[in-house]
């Protein structure tokens, strides 16, 4: 099944939601599960070997592959200091190490377990305080490196069929890291250099974190080309010594039962945010203090009014979920998008060396994805749980700011402001949201009145997972 991408599609699904469930014999048969039992040890071993020659390949060819990642700039507010971290860039080269890797064919997926040492950005830093502004027009600013220390994941990666071939899709991973080192290199005159350093434990909240919301799209992209290279150079056939046909209608019924499930609360969701009006919603202003020239003196401010996103009634499936079952739960995994997704400001205004301008921005997102996770409970009635939703692709946005005229110089850095921005203070207004909007469906769909609806809505989500 493809995304859904289109309002008529979605009211076919919905239309037979409340169908009842057919009575299939869709599992896989206890003869055949010991089958593929006795042909993944030696694909799991073929596929290690390749994965590791594939990374041992990379090193080698570093003068050809790209290890230089630029990221965008991040804004992070604390009271009246306003921090920009601007010119990030992650000077690596893919070089994923397996710790474990398992192959479950069953489940059509990967568990991943992998370490990538210590990660480095380097960029530029600018620390201001607007409140300092009114009386002493002073700032901070020179490079700085985040280096995050013994960078593991790990987690879920499904497997799709196409053709004859292994593709992998719905990354299910979760980042680690033991601690993060944010220091600082500035001059305080022309001979005197000061650094400085500070390292936090991984898992508090540091200037880090809001820097990782990139890497963990990068990160996953990365893998993905060379877990992409690897895995569809094998033959479905080939691998499973001609024992496919089964496991590939099991793969189309697994999509199914996930793509089904997830469909009736997606439909659901957009009621809800339709309901709501949520087609679009209200995200924080920003502000920053900005300098004409690296070395000016000479500071503006730039502030906006409440920003906006919309348009959340275009949700939609990127493509086929993933499905994982245990006898006594089940696991839907994928991602989201916007089709449309927009964001902005109505009003801003800047004011430099006695130049006043006001106007609005307007920004597309053309890429951008979200991941989702549900679990399914087999042994109770009421059994759906969201688990995650995070926005992890943002990509493609075309920023279009109006009324700067004679400040037109700022052009390229109200795009840097409003990207980190939309980065790191609407994204979780938009995480938050579509979590609303899916506790809704599921709360719906689990606390029917009736007695008769009530066995209804049990026999849908047992219907959709039945036990091995």
């Amino acid at each position: 099944m493809g995304s859904l991408d289109g309002g008529s599609k979605i009211l076919k699904v919905a239309a037979k939601m409340d169908d009842p469930v057919p009575d299939t014999n869709d599992d896989l048969t206890a003869d055949y599960r010991r089958k593929l039992q006795e042909l993944t040890p030696t694909f799991q071993e073929n596929l290690i070997r390749a994965f590791r020659n594939e990374a041992v390949r990379t090193q080698r060819r570093k003068h050809l592959v790209k290890s230089v990642h630029k990221l965008d700039p991040v804004l992070l507010s604390l009271d009246n200091n306003k921090i920009e971290l601007s010119d990030l860039k992650l000077l690596w080269l893919p070089d994923f190490r397996i710790a474990n890797l398992t192959v479950d064919l069953p489940n059509l997926c990967l568990d991943m377990d992998l370490k990538l040492g210590n990660l480095r950005i380097e960029g530029v830093y600018d620390v201001n305080n607007l409140m300092l502004q009114k009386f002493l027009p002073v700032s901070h600013n020179g490079k700085v490196v985040v280096t995050f220390s013994d960078v593991t994941t790990k987690g879920r990666v499904g497997l799709h069929i196409q053709g004859d071939s292994f593709v992998p899709a719905n990354y299910d991973l979760a980042y680690q890291w033991t601690a993060t080192e944010v220091s600082v290199n500035y001059y305080v005159s022309n001979e005197t250099q000061i650094e400085n350093a500070i390292t936090s434990s991984g898992g508090e909240q540091t200037l880090g974190d809001t820097i990782w919301l990139q890497l963990n799209d990068l990160l996953t992209s990365l893998l993905d080309e060379q877990l992409a290279g690897v895995v569809v150079g094998f033959s479905v056939t080939e691998s499973l010594a001609d024992e496919d046909q089964d496991l590939r209608k099991w793969a189309q019924q697994a999509a199914s039962k996930a793509n089904r499930v997830f469909d009736t609360l997606l439909c659901s969701a957009k009621d809800y945010l339709v309901a709501k009006n949520y087609w679009a919603i209200e995200t924080p202003p920003f502000d920053v203090v900005y300098r004409g020239k690296p070395a000016s003196l000479d500071q503006g401010i730039f502030q906006t009014g409440k920003g906006y996103l919309q348009d959340l009634s275009s949700l939609s499936r990127l493509q086929d979920l993933s499905l994982y079952e245990t006898e006594q739960q089940a696991v839907v995994y994928g991602s989201l998008k916007l089709r449309d997704f927009k964001h902005g400001y109505e009003i801003f205004s800047s004011k430099f060396e006695g130049t006043e301008v006001s106007g609005s921005i307007r920004t597309s997102v053309y890429k951008n994805g979200i991941f989702i996770k549900l679990s399914c409970d087999k042994t109770d009635l009421a059994p759906v749980k969201l688990e995650a939703v995070s926005v992890r692709t943002i990509g493609d946005v075309d920023v279009d700011a109006s009324g700067l005229a004679s400040l037109s110089w700022l052009v390229p850095k109200v795009t840097s402001w409003t990207v980190g921005n939309l980065r790191c203070k609407a994204v979780p207004v938009l995480e938050k949201h579509i979590v609303e909007a899916f506790n809704y469906a599921i709360e719906a769909r689990q606390s029917r009145k009736s007695a008769s609806a009530d066995e209804d809505s049990a026999m849908f989500w047992k219907g959709m997972f039945v036990a091995h």
